[in-house]
């Protein structure tokens, strides 16, 4: 019995292969057009989404973090961002940095958000 199951399964194994390798299943150039396509005006998407933000440069202190500087940045203001939404705007104004891994003493781009008045 137990010779029959594997003779089985390798059967499958080796069947799966054959049409992974004859027919595929990676698409074809006319499938990854339309793709690249939407990749390309996503990246614009977010090029004018980083120019569209406000910004400030901070020189970044030992200790700092980007939400809580973005906070000091909002001090007079009633702040209420969220986390994802602030490190998002901060890798899209600062491409080439991850916002965990600050170095102090650089300068980097902050967001500044204007928030609608309450009165």
């Amino acid at each position: 019995m137990r010779p029959i199951i594997l003779l089985i399964i390798l059967g499958i194994v080796l069947f799966s292969i054959r049409i992974d390798l004859t027919s595929g299943t990676i698409p074809s150039n006319q499938m990854e057009e339309p793709f690249n396509q939407q990749i390309h005006i996503e990246d614009n998407e977010e090029e004018s989404l980083a120019n569209s933000l406000n910004y400030q440069e901070v020189i970044v202190e030992p200790g700092q973090t980007v939400y809580g500087i973005v906070q000091q940045l909002h001090e007079s203001q009633s702040f209420n961002v969220s986390l994802h939404d602030v490190l998002y705007d901060f890798e899209k104004l600062n491409p080439e940095v991850s916002a965990h891994y600050l170095i102090a003493g650089e300068a980097y781009k902050f967001p500044i958000y204007v928030m609608p008045s309450t009165e």
